[in-house]
């Protein structure tokens, strides 16, 4: 990403999910309603209880969550986009008083149990919520991909005492807006080391380097700019820029763009444009297209645009004013050309040297 940075109010929750962060499980935990509980106390505004565990007095931890983030990232490990969410952890919240013959104990927390309220399916994301405790136990990192959620379990130990925490309503977090004003990068072209002559399959999951050659992914560009199949919405903005062998520059930006999901095969629409541009004005017409690659075809012409025009996957229409995914040329010599990432300009397919696609949602 760019970075990317915005699950955000950006990923539309298709199902709940549950992911427990402990590498042990949570079989051997005895939940701490299962303990007596002696009382409450006040930590940093937080209401909290105090239970006896095995004659130790112990108050619930508090957790306080980052309610902004500032960018998604890409994971090499996962192959996917993560949000990395910093998570304070208070385990000792309790003093013990002077004179008292109560003896105050330590909660190491070891674990935590995420619950998402909404967020993507493990079809699309292949991973929910994860938390990992670091080893004081007193920071950790939840990195998950959904809109929203809220935690529900803590683990840890009192002595030698597996004991499950339940959080308080006050530690839920509140619906993330992750940096609404820095762009995310969906397609980028800067050489010809990686083929964008992809297959169906290939241009809905996504391939490349977000740093170099990079698709960003149907599926994924549909869940962050989708809000309604019925009606145009301005939530989302797209920018488009390019440039040719010869230096000269292009961009183009539209103040609504969004790309509907897969049972509309991932239609594209964009709205006005901000200012005229000759590049804005060739990609107008691909809007309300749905997109096709060699092996699906979604066009309006009577073959297959993507098979005649370099075989990469576009919002084709009768064929394009715009391919920025077709296949690339080193030729410098090339000046009118369709079959090449390309697009018409004063009755010519000018080749680009180097591309790039980006939107911010509101």
């Amino acid at each position: 990403m760019q970075s990317w940075t915005l699950l955000i109010a950006l990923l539309l929750g298709l199902a709940c999910c549950t992911v427990s962060a402990d590498a042990n499980g949570q079989s051997g935990y005895m939940d701490v309603s299962s303990f007596a509980r002696v009382g409450t106390t006040t930590f940093k505004g937080s209401k909290l209880g105090v239970f006896e565990v095995d004659g130790v007095r112990v108050a619930e931890p508090r957790v306080s969550f980052q309610s902004s983030c500032s960018a998604v990232e890409f994971s090499r490990m996962y192959m996917k986009y993560q949000l990395t969410l910093s998570i304070r952890i208070d385990p000792n919240a309790l003093r013990s008083r002077k004179g008292s013959s109560k003896k105050v104990g330590r909660v190491s927390i070891i674990g935590l149990n995420v619950k998402a309220d909404r967020g993507l399916s493990s079809r699309q994301s292949g991973l929910s919520v994860m938390a990992k405790v670091k080893k004081s136990g007193r920071r950790a990192d939840l990195v998950f991909l959904c809109s929203s959620f809220r935690s529900s379990k803590a683990l840890g130990r009192v002595g030698s005492i597996p004991v499950r925490f339940g959080f308080r309503s006050s530690a839920n977090l509140p619906r993330l807006s992750c940096n609404r004003h820095r762009w995310i990068v969906f397609q980028r072209r800067v050489d010809g080391s990686l083929s964008f002559a992809q297959n169906w399959d290939s241009y809905v999951k996504g391939f490349g380097n977000p740093s170099s050659n990079y698709w960003m992914g149907l599926d994924r560009l549909s869940e962050m700019t989708k809000t309604s199949s019925e009606r145009l919405t301005s939530r989302c903005r797209l920018r488009i820029e390019a440039q040719s062998f010869r230096g000269r520059k292009y961009r183009a930006e539209f103040r609504m763009f969004q790309v509907l999901g897969p049972e509309q095969q991932y239609r594209l629409r964009v709205g006005l444009q901000v200012g005229r541009s000759a590049l804005g004005n060739a990609f107008q017409g691909h809007s309300d297209m749905r997109f096709s690659t060699f092996d699906r075809d979604h066009d309006t012409s009577k073959h297959s645009c993507s098979q005649i025009y370099g075989y990469g996957g576009w919002w084709f229409n009768r064929c394009y004013g715009v391919n920025l995914n077709g296949a690339y040329t080193t030729n410098r010599e090339i000046t009118n050309d369709a079959t090449y990432m390309s697009f018409y300009l004063r009755g010519k397919h000018v080749p680009m040297r180097r591309s790039l696609m980006k939107f911010r949602c509101y």
